[in-house]
């Protein structure tokens, strides 16, 4: 669409190369207007928005290592706790569209040129794009995936309830005994969650609730759903993005050298093992399950001019990559999707079992209610964990959804302040939008 089309001139010569006339017989043509998704506004918003984030999160820890170093426990290494990069992604739900996408470190795109070799030797690679590009291990963020799979196979329904009882042992005479989050939440005690149906599981994110229905289930049929989802799988986007990985038998070896285990299939249907998805799959993951399972394409095309603004030659339709209702005769089920949205909404709101999160959101009033899911993906021994955190809004009626990443970043809840920030700019860009479309409504 970029590129014109060529004139074409008739050139006179005399026979030592002096021109003696040109002839135009067609006239070049410029290339065409593109129009793309982003929303410049929000974008420059959600940037500035996840760099000042990253600054806070960077100030409370150097204070907490002030704090421990007093206190004489600071045993790690100079740079354990730096944020080392982050990336956020906000999408249409109801069309896919990418709203904004931001990555960080990032760089002034207007002197890219003369910097471009140092921006090759800084540290953290502000030039690799995260949002598009990064591959990162979900954590708990990929439990309502896991809920889809379990109530559409039929391995639970949404009113049965399993007990979790901190430790699941039917592997342990194998030496494998995984835990539940909360059995060693408080140092010198332990917690069970105990008796839960699916949707609090999603609430409370229970690792023993999804052990046990991820083992019932098999990897092979989690798969299916997380692909169905577009969860390793390309999200249609125009621009070079990372495939990522979903757990599975055929290409383990090749991720960790090892043969496939039944603990692997209780890790992936926790979002851990060798599941690996950027933060653009996630955003795309989050918007359909506020669809009910209806998946869209992430293309940043919107619309295409002809040179002269006169022809509209390109006006892009949502288009459905896929649905996950298609893996199951007859659908899901709305009260299926409904324990699993309804899961998520509490994530974003119930201040008694989830304080952590819920306190950012709370406050929005009923057409605002947001849906959220926390993710924290455990890297190995002495390497913080990454956060992750996925949420959609209004709830009832769902527009925007998000995906933040931040590695190293501890905890999924720690992103929770700037998705409230993001939410606030996408209301207030939205309110403006709105009234200047009324005024002019007035004015024709």
């Amino acid at each position: 669409y970029l590129h014109g089309n060529d004139g074409k001139v008739l050139v006179t010569r005399t026979a030592s190369g002096t021109v003696l006339a040109n002839q135009y017989e067609k006239e070049p043509e410029p290339g065409n207007h593109i129009y793309i998704t982003l929303d410049i506004v929000l974008q420059e918003q959600v940037e500035r928005i996840l760099a000042n984030g990253i600054d806070i999160l960077m100030s409370e820890r150097k204070n907490e290592k002030a704090e421990q170093e007093a206190l004489g426990n600071w045993t790690f290494e100079d740079g354990y706790w730096e944020i080392t990069g982050a990336a956020c992604v906000v999408v249409d739900v109801k069309s896919g569209e990418p709203l904004a996408i931001a990555s960080w470190p990032t760089y002034d795109v207007s002197t890219i040129i003369e910097n471009y070799s140092t921006l090759l030797e800084e540290p953290n690679a502000p030039l690799f794009n995260r949002a598009l590009m990064g591959a990162y291990a979900p954590g708990s963020a990929f439990k309502p995936c896991t809920a889809t799979a379990a109530l559409a196979q039929g391995i639970i329904n949404t009113e049965d309830k399993i007990k979790c009882d901190g430790v699941f042992t039917k592997y342990a005479a194998n030496g494998y005994a995984p835990e539940c989050w909360i059995w060693t939440a408080v140092e010198g005690e332990h917690y069970t969650h105990g008796q839960l149906n699916v949707t609090d599981a999603l609430l409370h994110s229970c690792n023993y609730f999804f052990y046990t229905v991820s083992d019932k289930l098999g990897v092979d049929d989690l798969g299916r759903f997380a692909h169905a989802y577009g969860l390793g799988e390309h999200t249609g986007i125009e621009l070079t993005e990372t495939v990522g990985n979903m757990s599975n038998r055929a290409n383990h070896a090749d991720y960790t050298g090892t043969e496939w285990r039944i603990g692997d299939t209780l890790q992936a249907g926790i979002g851990q093992s060798d599941s690996i998805f950027s933060p653009i799959q996630l955003a795309e993951y989050c918007a359909t399950v506020a669809n009910s399972g209806v998946r869209h394409s992430a293309s940043i095309l919107k619309y295409v001019r002809s040179y002269d603004y006169d022809e509209l030659i390109y006006d892009r339709k949502p288009e459905v990559l896929s649905n996950v209702n298609d893996l199951k005769v007859g659908g899901i089920g709305d009260f299926n999707w409904f324990a699993i949205q309804e899961g998520m909404r509490l994530v974003a709101n119930d201040t008694v079992n989830n304080g952590s999160v819920a306190k950012y959101f709370f406050d929005y009033p009923q057409s605002k209610r947001v849906a959220a899911k926390t993710g924290t993906a455990q890297k190995g021994k002495n390497i913080v964990n990454d956060a992750i955190f996925i949420c959609y809004a209004p709830y009832d009626d769902p527009q925007i959804a998000m995906a933040f990443v931040v590695e190293r970043g501890k905890a999924g809840a720690n992103c929770a302040f700037m998705a409230r920030q993001v939410l606030d700019a996408y209301w207030t860009i939205k309110s403006y939008s709105d009234t200047s479309e009324h005024e002019m409504a007035l004015l024709k």
